[in-house]
C-alpha cells in the first residue's frame, strides 16, 4: 500500500461542502447514485473519490485536512489517499485533472510517509475572507466576494481583530447547537489588508470551529460600520454567547488558503 498527498484547489459554489454525506458513504463504491443522491448537491470529497475509483479500479477514501462548508472555496486544501495502485504521481496527476470537473483541480500530488495524516498531522490553517467595498462587483469575482456597501472603519476593525490572537474559548463564534469536544482554539494572526476595492480578513490558527471565521467576519463588519462598540470582541470572548455576536457572513467570500505541517 502507498499513501499519496494531494493539494487541491476548488470553487465551492455548486458543492455541499467538502465532506461526503453519510447516506452516500454507506452506498457501495462505484456505480450510479440513487435517486436521492442525485437530488443532493455533490461534495468535493465525493467527486474526487469517484474519479480516483475510476482510475484505480478500487474503492478509496480521500481524507481531507478538515471540512469546508457549502459554498466555501479552497486555494490549497490538503488530503491523503491510500491505494494499492502503482501509477506514477505525474501520470496520476494528469489523469485526475483530465477527469475532474473544471471547478476542482489537484495542483500537486506526491508520495507521503505512512505516518502522514492530512488532518491529524496539520499544525495550522489560514483562511481568507474577501469583502468588496465598491459600488459594482465585477462579474468575474462575484462568486468569491461579499459586497459591503456601507463605509467601513478599517482602523477600528483592525484593533478588534487583534483581540482574537491568543488561546481563547471561541464559543461565541461557533455554530449554535453543533457537537464538539472543545471550543478553545489558538489564533496566531488576525490581519486586515486593503486590496484596491477589496478588504481581506485573514485568520491563521491551529484550528477553527464550524462557521467560526464567517461569524468573526460578520461581527467585524458590524464593528466597521460602527454598529457595535469598541471592545466587542473582548466581550464576546468573555461571555461566550453566540447571540451577542454579529451575523454569519455569506459563504461565498471565504477560502481556505493554506494548511500548515511541521
Amino acid at each position: 500500500m502507498r499513501k499519496l498527498k494531494l493539494t487541491i484547489a476548488y470553487d465551492g459554489t455548486r458543492y455541499a461542502g467538502w465532506q461526503v454525506q453519510q447516506a452516500r458513504r454507506r452506498k457501495a463504491g462505484g456505480g450510479r447514485q440513487t435517486t436521492e443522491g442525485r437530488r443532493r448537491r455533490p461534495t468535493i470529497q465525493g467527486t474526487i473519490e469517484e474519479v480516483l475509483q475510476r482510475i484505480f479500479q478500487e474503492r478509496v477514501r480521500v481524507v481531507g485536512s478538515g471540512r469546508t462548508d457549502a459554498g466555501v472555496h479552497a486555494l490549497a486544501q490538503v488530503a491523503h489517499v491510500t491505494t494499492r495502485a502503482r501509477i506514477p504521481c505525474e501520470r496520476l496527476l494528469r489523469s485526475l485533472n483530465q477527469l475532474l470537473p473544471p471547478d476542482i483541480a489537484v495542483t500537486h500530488l506526491e508520495e507521503a510517509e505512512a505516518t502522514f495524516h492530512a488532518r491529524f498531522s496539520a499544525t495550522g490553517k489560514r483562511y481568507r475572507y474577501r469583502l468588496f467595498t465598491g459600488a459594482v462587483v465585477p462579474p468575474f469575482i462575484r462568486p468569491y466576494v461579499h459586497q459591503v456597501r456601507a463605509p467601513l472603519n478599517l482602523a477600528l476593525m483592525r484593533r478588534e481583530a487583534a483581540r482574537l490572537c491568543g488561546r481563547h474559548d471561541f464559543r461565541a463564534f461557533a455554530r449554535a447547537g453543533g457537537r464538539r469536544i472543545t471550543t478553545t482554539r489558538t489564533i496566531v494572526a488576525a490581519d486586515l489588508k486593503r486590496r484596491g476595492q477589496e478588504v481581506w480578513v485573514e485568520l491563521t490558527g491551529n484550528g477553527f470551529l464550524r462557521t467560526m471565521v464567517r461569524s468573526v467576519v460578520g461581527t467585524l463588519i458590524d464593528v466597521g460600520r460602527e454598529h457595535r462598540p469598541p471592545g466587542t470582541i473582548r466581550r464576546l470572548l468573555s461571555t461566550r454567547q453566540r447571540r451577542l455576536a454579529g451575523p454569519t457572513a455569506p459563504d461565498c467570500g471565504l477560502a481556505l488558503v493554506e494548511v500548515r505541517y511541521d
